[in-house]
């Protein structure tokens, strides 16, 4: 029964707790008529203000001296407008306010004393322009007349405020001369760039959506337009946040409602103070901007209720949350609900924390001199030189006056001890010195057996020096083989077929069988043919090498191409009997190359297999992207046995059949090789027992 009586309690409290939030919220959204009124009014009394201000009112005063000053004409008035121009827009930076914003929402006419129309406005989209008869049809309308004197007198035709602004169009053009625009014009020095009119009638008027535009611009300059919310309303807003307040604080303090003790009031303090703060800042710098969205419609008076309850109910959780540090005890509070004081001790315990780790460094570092190595020489030595010298200093130093004959006699000792060290330096540096020149002369043999002393770890770096330069004569030595086995090969490759033309050609002379001549023909046929193959590939390869190569590049499908060279060879590859597996990446492998070069690249390395692939085996083929690269493998099991060096086997005239009895050039490799380095590629060849392994990589940027 207790039980019961304290939940019905408690549901009290709640419903005490939402009528705390939802009347309030009420009572605001019953002063947004009154707020409009008010609104208006006010808007009303301040378009007023800015129509008949003498700001307004100067801007059609400054466009007859605008439109007079610009006026076309002879050679002298055309320099002058230009001049003019340059005035509004270098010296008072009005040129854009004047032609850009206020003459293109004006109308107007302009005649001379006889008449005539000078100038018309070009905003009319109706081509309609202002005159005596027709002034009515604006939202305001005057003529201002100068005469031949420049005299002006001036007229409102049409306004609502029209006896205000007639008053103040007067004013402005009976003191005129102190106006910004004659102000500026004096300004200049002794060029006067400011005409008064002369004989000119100005018909000036604008349209009622043109004013509005005009004021809303004048609004956007800085110049309150809008009428604010009334003070009253903000006043109503934060009398209202304060009963709500108090009712977070006097509600608690009933016993029998059993509220304010929740789980949802035990958040850290800064928490609900954050959010108090920003409720009320909220609600005071948006107030207006949710009054003229509901004026306009923009939000429903259903979503404006809403918002209000939200910030009373921010107001009210915030306040039950801070309620706390009076019942619990500022002190007590703090330590328990403030994410600072919790804080703090974090920063205070990471600040321990940091502060050991740095003590400890220090220690390590202080204590590190206690790990000296003194098991080396030379760490010993200098310790011994520091402590005997300091030994010596210690005793001069007690000896007063008598220490300056003993301080003499030290320096003459530590003189020589020194020179005789630096001797000895002197002659070790020479037998230094030494090795190094008869490296110099080709001696890489060189040994130095003597004990160098600070010069001990040279010794190494000779040895170096010597290991490198073998490695370079070594080098030097296989390139010089290689040119020599490169005139041979050469020499071979073309004195064969050159050999047979010649036998051929002599037979032909001589035979007088027309079927072994035709016979005869076709054998010379088919050797030059070999022969101008074999001068081409060495013409390749020598501009390859020299990087005299051309290159056209466009967009190429490698995937495509490599299809292409693959179909045109499936003849050779049938007779051999070669199934090919190719794996193809699923998207395009497009890359800048050179088609021709490339083509050449897949031609040669297919054709390679064509010649030394074992027949009826698999040749394996995978392209793919990876990395910003087109990758091709390749591999392919070979007929002979595969005894060559993978990094020569790309080198000219070498082939894998090492006695040279098929066919081939041996360039066929190295001019793949050249052909891809060339286009900023890879290519290289790899063996694995007599698994042949190529691989050929395209750049796909660069």
């Amino acid at each position: 029964m207790l039980d019961t009586k304290l939940k019905n309690r408690h549901k009290l409290a709640v419903i005490l707790i939402i009528l705390v939030i939802f009347i309030p919220a009420g009572v605001m959204m019953s002063q947004y008529g009154d707020a409009y009124s008010d609104m208006a009014r006010n808007e009303e009394l301040r378009r007023k203000e800015l129509q008949v201000s003498d700001e307004f009112i100067t801007k059609f005063v400054d466009t007859c001296y605008i439109l007079y000053n610009t006026e076309n004409g002879d050679g002298t008035k055309r320099e002058h407008a230009k001049q003019f121009n340059e005035f509004l827009e270098n010296y008072t930076g009005e040129y854009e306010n004047y032609y850009e914003i206020f003459i293109p929402l004006l109308d107007y006419r302009v005649t001379d004393g006889s008449g005539t129309v000078i100038a018309k406005t070009m905003a009319s989209s109706d081509s309609k322009f202002p005159t005596e008869q027709n002034m009515n049809d604006y939202a305001i309308g005057m003529v201002i007349a100068f005469d031949e004197n420049g005299e002006p007198s001036a007229d409102i035709k049409e306004g609502v405020y029209k006896d205000t602004q007639s008053k103040a169009l007067n004013g402005i053009l009976n003191n005129f001369q102190d106006s910004s625009l004659a102000v500026w014009s004096r300004d200049l020095g002794n060029e006067e760039i400011l005409e008064t009119p002369k004989s000119r009638t100005y018909y000036l008027a604008m349209r009622a959506e043109n004013v509005e535009e005009y004021l809303q611009y004048m609004a956007g300059d800085g110049i309150v337009y809008t009428a604010a919310v009334p003070e009253w309303f903000y006043q109503t807003m934060l009398v209202l946040m304060a009963i709500v307040a108090a009712a977070a604080l006097l509600l608690p303090m009933r016993k029998s409602f059993h509220t304010g003790d929740e789980r949802i009031f035990r958040v850290p303090f800064e928490i609900p103070l954050i959010l108090l703060g920003t409720a009320v800042a909220m609600a005071v710098d948006t107030a207006e901007a949710w009054l003229r969205q509901s004026q306009e419609g923009v939000m429903g008076s259903n979503a404006d209720f809403w918002i209000w309850c939200a910030v009373f109910a921010v107001i009210y959780w915030s306040v039950s949350c801070m309620r706390r540090i009076f019942t619990v005890g500022p002190r007590k509070y703090m330590k328990k609900y403030s994410l600072c004081v919790l804080a703090a001790g974090y920063i205070k315990k990471t600040w321990k924390t940091i502060a050991g780790k740095c003590r400890e460094g220090l220690d390590y570092l202080y204590h590190s001199f206690d790990e000296l190595d003194f098991g080396e020489k030379n760490n010993k030595t200098i310790l011994k030189l520091v402590l005997i010298n300091f030994g010596v200093l210690f005793l001069v130093t007690c000896m007063w006056f008598a220490g300056i004959p003993a301080l003499i006699l030290y320096s003459v000792i530590l003189f020589y001890i020194l020179r005789k060290y630096f001797n000895d330096l002197k002659g070790k540096y020479a037998l230094l010195l030494k090795a190094t020149n008869q490296m110099a002369q080709g001696k890489l043999d060189v040994e130095i057996d003597e004990d160098l002393g600070v010069f001990n770890p040279f010794k190494t770096e000779i040895r170096k020096i010597q290991d490198g330069y073998q490695k370079a004569v070594e080098k030097e030595v296989k390139s010089q083989r290689m040119k020599t086995d490169l005139i041979t090969n050469v020499s071979h490759d073309l004195k064969t077929p050159l050999t047979a033309i010649i036998t051929y050609v002599n037979l032909l002379k001589e035979e007088k069988d027309e079927k072994k001549r035709k016979d005869y023909i076709e054998v010379l046929d088919r050797k030059s043919l070999r022969l101008k193959s074999l001068i081409e590939d060495l013409f390749e390869i020598s501009k390859a090498s020299s990087k005299n190569v051309t290159l056209h590049l466009v967009d190429v499908d490698v995937v495509n191409l490599f299809k292409q060279v693959r179909f045109e060879l499936s003849e050779k590859f049938e007779a051999e009997q070669l199934d090919f597996r190719c794996t193809y990446p699923e998207e395009k492998a497009v890359a800048k190359l050179d088609s021709q070069k490339t083509y050449r690249i897949f031609e040669n390395l297919l054709v390679n297999v064509a010649k030394y692939a074992m027949p009826k085996t698999r040749v394996y083929v995978k392209i793919e992207k990876k990395d910003g690269e087109i990758i091709l493998h390749m591999m392919n099991i070979s007929a002979a046995e595969l005894t060559f060096n993978d990094d020569e086997i790309t080198e000219r005239f070498v082939r894998g059949d090492a006695a040279r009895n098929t066919e081939g050039s041996g360039l066929g490799l190295a001019i793949a090789k050249s052909f891809a380095e060339i286009q900023k590629g890879r290519f290289k060849v790899e063996t694995e027992g007599d698994l042949f392994k190529a691989e050929v990589v395209f750049l796909t940027e660069g």
